[in-house]
């Protein structure tokens, strides 16, 4: 570097004029040793840099309100001092401005008003008053071992997750607001477990990401949370499949409270859909409780989502039903149909499908215009007489169930 080899450069330091240079001094030592010293040519340009870099006047006043050498998690007393005025000056003017921007981003008048309020003036004030600390600490200057604690941004770590749990909370107040107006009371209820893992989640993340911070190996820390995960993953599978069961009922909506479906052979009104297991209460005021991971894997009929019902009899006449009365009874069911105020015009059907073992079956196919059940069983009914009327006027006859039987060399023997 074209420096004797007593000489070498320690720095090269900027001023307006150029950089500056401090040199270390190979000397003896009083004792004879051999050391390496600022060389005197760079001592005597300390107080030309001191004044070019020194604090301003204010701060050099109050440094020297507070004894030399006396720092806290290695930042000197006087920065603590200067940096708890700047957080009690900037706090008010911060909470007024999270308050306007509350009134901004949501109304009074809302429910929600109260949350985004406390958000903006909580986590929002803290993260801009750490953004006004950290200019000031920049300023100030850090020694090495104020800059090791720095370095773990522990304050910074607590107020991201205190951010970002309060945001989580307004958007599950908002989802179970919006949900609750949908009448799907049983989503909205899910949100908070759900939300109450996600917070889990996010604490996790920045423990680790703190843990990394402070020198700690994570890859052991992870390696260690994968085993216990897939220890509690296998010990819980049956509750986790059913919770899996649950986020998917809440989200696709295939059934709500209060809809009437059939799973299986059960026939009734959903009561209630919990984390592990919905229970129907069935058309005899019994209780199934089916486990969510069934219903989430398996084919459910929701009844309620029927924007009309279907009222297709099957006829079942006698033998000896002629074919002018079976044209005679299909015509005049189907004028029936198309004459009732409570049935809809389109599809209406009356066929002759097939011949029983013991009947002629005839096939009706229309459509009720309703979507109540028990409304359906109403005009269900009054249909039901109407068609008898119909069969009796044509001067058929129901067939009951039996079969015959036919001895040789004598006529037919009907037996029930």
């Amino acid at each position: 570097d074209g420096l004797p080899v007593y000489r070498d450069e320690l720095v090269l330091i900027p001023t307006p004029d150029g950089a500056v240079p401090l040199w270390l001094q190979h000397v003896p030592r009083s004792d004879g040793v051999m050391i390496w010293k600022l060389s005197n040519r760079s001592v005597a340009s300390i107080p030309e840099l001191y004044d070019l870099y020194s604090y301003p006047p204010g701060v050099e006043t109050v440094r020297g309100w507070f004894p030399d050498g006396t720092a806290f998690l290695g930042l000197e007393l006087f920065k603590w001092f200067i940096l708890v005025v700047l957080a009690l000056l900037s706090w008010p003017f911060l909470h007024v401005l999270g308050v306007l921007l509350a009134r901004l981003l949501s109304k009074p008048a809302s429910p929600l008003f109260p949350l985004v309020r406390r958000i903006m003036t909580g986590p929002a004030v803290a993260v801009g008053i750490l953004v006004i600390l950290s200019a000031a600490l920049k300023e100030l200057g850090l020694g090495a071992k104020a800059q090791v604690v720095a370095d773990t941004r522990t304050l910074s770590t607590l107020i991201l997750v205190w951010a970002i749990w309060s945001i989580t909370t307004l958007y599950r107040n908002y989802k179970q607001q919006k949900l609750t107006e949908q009448g799907r009371v049983g989503a909205a209820k899910l949100m908070h477990p759900m939300t109450n893992l996600l917070k889990l989640l996010v604490l996790l993340i920045a423990v680790l990401f703190w843990l990394n911070n402070v020198g700690v190996n994570i890859t052991t820390v992870l390696a260690g949370l994968g085993v216990g995960g897939l220890a509690v993953a296998l010990a819980l599978q049956k509750p986790l499949e059913d919770m899996m069961g649950a986020v998917t009922i809440f989200s696709q909506a295939p059934l709500r409270v209060g809809d009437l479906v059939r799973y299986g052979e059960v026939l009734g009104q959903v009561e209630d859909i919990g984390l592990r297991a919905t229970r129907i209460r069935t058309l005899t005021n019994t209780v199934v409780t089916v486990p969510n991971a069934l219903i989430a894997h398996q084919a459910v009929e929701n009844l309620t989502y029927r924007t009309k019902i279907r009222y297709w009899p099957t006829l079942r006449l006698r033998y000896d039903t002629t074919a002018e009365q079976l044209r005679e009874i299909t015509g005049n069911v189907v004028h029936m149909l198309q004459e009732h105020e409570r049935v809809h015009d389109d599809p209406i059907r009356a066929r002759v499908t097939d011949f029983d073992t013991d009947a002629i079956l005839v096939k009706v196919h229309s459509f009720m215009k309703t979507t109540d059940f028990p409304e359906s069983l109403e005009i269900q009914e009054d249909l039901h007489l109407r068609v008898m009327d119909i069969v009796h006027a044509a001067g058929a006859r129901f067939a009951l169930p039996g079969r015959s039987i036919h001895v040789e060399g004598s006529a037919p023997v009907a037996s029930s």
